[in-house]
């Protein structure tokens, strides 16, 4: 799991801000969440640098 995790996925340590801010808000643990969290959470990153838009918490759960 942390291979694809790491590897595939593009997460790394630390974790950003909205990683950790997401964490928070649902009350876990990072090996808690399954992979397709981990990617729809890089994967609305990639999207609000590559739009211009601030990423938050707010934004990604209105989205979401």
């Amino acid at each position: 799991m942390y291979q694809c995790f790491f590897r595939d996925l593009g997460v790394c340590l630390p974790f950003t801000q909205l990683e950790c801010d997401f964490l928070n808000f649902v009350n876990t643990a990072p090996y808690q969440l399954h992979p397709n969290s981990w990617g729809f959470l890089r994967a609305f990153q990639v999207l609000c640098s590559t739009l211009g838009i601030e990423v938050s918490l707010p934004v990604f759960l209105h989205f979401y």
